[in-house]
């Protein structure tokens, strides 16, 4: 069994708990170079994680707003619409229109173009 010096480093995984990782191969006794190394590998690594999730996000966030911009769109076409109702409801009042007096749009009594 190997002995350690009581100045060498120890890493433990709670450490680095918050990554979701098990880092238990780090639990051991190291000397210096040897834990820069594995260090840097691992910060290397850490780095590829958090590029991809940069990416996954900024797709996400370019889903979004595309989603945000639709909705906009949605909610003024819609405002243009209730608009228009209101002046045409407006209209009829001002004009003295009841709903009876509007001719249906395939009234038979019309002529028709066939004729």
């Amino acid at each position: 069994m190997a002995r350690t010096s009581p100045s060498a480093p120890r890493v433990t995984g709670e450490a680095f708990e918050w990554l979701g990782e098990d880092l238990a191969h780090l639990v051991v006794p190291l000397q210096p170079a040897v834990f820069l190394e594995r260090m840097r590998v691992w910060a290397t690594q850490i780095e590829r994680l958090l590029a991809r999730e940069r990416e996954a996000v900024q797709v996400e966030l370019m889903s979004l707003c595309l989603w945000y911009s639709m909705l906009r769109q949605s909610v003024e076409i819609l405002r243009d619409y209730q608009e228009d109702v209101m002046r045409a409801l407006e209209w009829q009042e001002e004009n003295n229109i009841q709903e009876g007096d509007l001719l249906p749009l395939h009234d038979s009594s019309l002529p028709s173009n066939d004729d």
